[in-house]
């Protein structure tokens, strides 16, 4: 500490033997003790320039290094005669030790000239040995600088089919990547080419622009066009974006429908159902020109063509139930065009007709209706208009053990391709009776004929001549389940 203290006693004692000492005395040899520790103001800096755009930010603020390079404690104030120039802190002291100022330039309301704006900071202790001490400070607003044009992406590129849609739009942005204001337009040199908007203002924001197409009558292969954006201020005036549009062949036309099943319902004996809508259209490229045909006589379509480029045609589909008996009838509409991608089209048209409500029936009966001992009797068992497909049957046949013999049970009319039809007696007087198709026709809704027919042979020696027996049957089940017997029962007259 002793050693600083003298080192700055040195140089005070330096300065006094090059100036005249104020207050001194003519022929003094010596200072007054006071003087010797008086503070000196020491600076980093006598000069800082500054520069600016007028439209842009504030400059960078500088420093400014202040310390005590003298004997005692230096207190100083800091000073400038302008708006525009702070320096903060104003005030400090200093025993040597550097304090940081810093000088901020506020450019607010000032106009771009060539000369630039000039002051003076003034730092003072009017106890220093060299009070003031002042900084020259020069500020240059420019005029504002020029923008610059960014522009992503720098390539776009679109595909379609010739007479198909146009592809979907893409988009471009614009930025002012340099300073100012970037006022452009957007130009386009080709007709199939359009971008929304075509103008626009940025200064760091980047602004989005939209890109179409227009494909029009075109032709198939590769087209290219520019997009070019303009600012006669900006430094890399102007920039452009490659645009190209590939055209490739027209779709084949394809084949649409509104179903591809219509059914109709009729009952027999009863009137045609009302007719049925078929919409056909072009779902694919070009023009459908089509024609309809169809595989049944029942059924017509009308008109049998027409032409579609996307529009929907209304075809009527009437079906001829009258004269038909109970059942399900299968047909197609066949629609062609040949240079349809999915060419022939087809559509199943099924039609039902169901017997009408009071038939649904099952019944048996005798055949011969009266016999002596020894005979063969058949008992058919037939349905009549059954309002369900039959596949397979079940039920149970009963008779008086003491005036039968069971022998066997065979296929009826209606049951002769199928795979099995068969009984057994399961106790006296009651033989089980049942079928199946397989591979057999199944029995269409509203037939009538025979299921099953049961073979017995007369007995009856202990019954007295003219002897009635009844046989009956019941217990329905798979495809007969809910039929109405009728007549559920037979009468058998024994004759000796």
């Amino acid at each position: 500490m002793a050693s600083k203290k003298f080192n700055k006693i040195v140089f005070v004692l330096s300065i006094l033997l090059v100036f005249p000492m104020i207050g001194c005395k003519k022929n003094s040899t010596a200072p007054q003790v006071d003087s010797l520790t008086r503070p000196v103001i020491w600076l980093n800096t006598f000069e800082m320039t500054f520069s600016g755009f007028k439209s842009g930010g504030q400059p960078k603020p500088q420093t400014l290094n202040i310390k005590n390079n003298g004997i005692d404690t230096l207190k100083y104030d800091i000073s400038c005669d302008v708006d525009w120039l702070e320096v903060e802190p104003s005030s400090g002291s200093s025993s040597g030790k550097a304090n940081v100022h810093e000088v901020v330039v506020k450019k607010a309301h000032l106009d771009a000239r060539k000369e630039p704006y000039t002051t003076t900071i003034k730092v003072t202790d009017p106890n220093s040995y060299n009070n003031p001490q002042e900084v020259k400070v020069s500020f240059t607003v420019s005029s504002e600088p020029p923008p610059k044009i960014g522009v992503s992406p720098k390539n776009l590129s679109f595909s379609a089919q010739k007479g198909g849609s146009n592809p979907p739009a893409q988009t471009i942005e614009i930025t002012n990547t340099g300073d100012g204001t970037l006022e452009y337009k957007i130009e386009s040199d080709a007709g199939w080419l359009n971008v929304s908007p075509n103008k626009g203002t940025s200064q760091t924001k980047p602004k989005t622009h939209t890109v179409s197409i227009s494909v029009g009558s075109l032709t198939i292969g590769t087209h290219n066009g520019t997009l070019t954006i303009s600012d006669p201020s900006a430094t890399n005036n102007p920039q452009t974006v490659a645009v190209s549009l590939d055209i490739t062949k027209e779709p084949p036309p394809e084949i649409w429908t509104n179903a591809s099943r219509i059914e109709f319902n009729a009952t027999e004996g009863g009137a045609n159902p009302p007719a049925a809508k078929l919409q056909v259209k072009n779902s694919g490229g070009g023009t459908l020109k089509y024609t309809i045909d169809w595989d049944g006589a029942w059924m017509s379509v009308n008109p049998t063509s027409g032409s579609s480029g996307g529009n929907v045609n209304s075809h009527t589909v009437s079906v001829t139930s009258s004269g038909k008996s109970a059942g399900t009838y299968n047909g197609m509409i066949t629609i062609k065009d040949p240079n349809a991608s999915n060419s022939p089209y087809n559509v199943n048209v099924k039609l039902v007709v169901t017997a009408p409500i009071g038939n649904n029936r099952i019944g048996i009966g005798c055949n011969p209706s009266s016999a002596t001992p020894g005979t063969t009797v058949s008992i058919p068992i037939s349905i009549s208009g059954n309002h369900n497909a039959i596949n397979t049957f079940g039920l149970r046949l009963n008779f008086d053990a003491n005036m039968f013999q069971f022998l066997s049970v065979s296929k009826g009319n209606l049951t002769g391709n199928w795979a099995a039809v068969a009984g057994n007696e399961t106790s006296p007087g009651v033989v089980t009776v049942g079928g199946f198709a397989g591979s057999g026709t199944t029995i269409s809704v509203g037939s009538s004929g025979s299921i099953a027919v049961v073979t017995l042979r007369v007995t009856g020696a202990s019954y007295p001549n003219g002897q009635q027996s009844q046989l009956n049957i019941s217990n329905y089940t798979d495809g007969i389940a809910g039929m109405s017997p009728e007549p559920a029962n037979t009468t058998f007259t024994l004759q000796k």
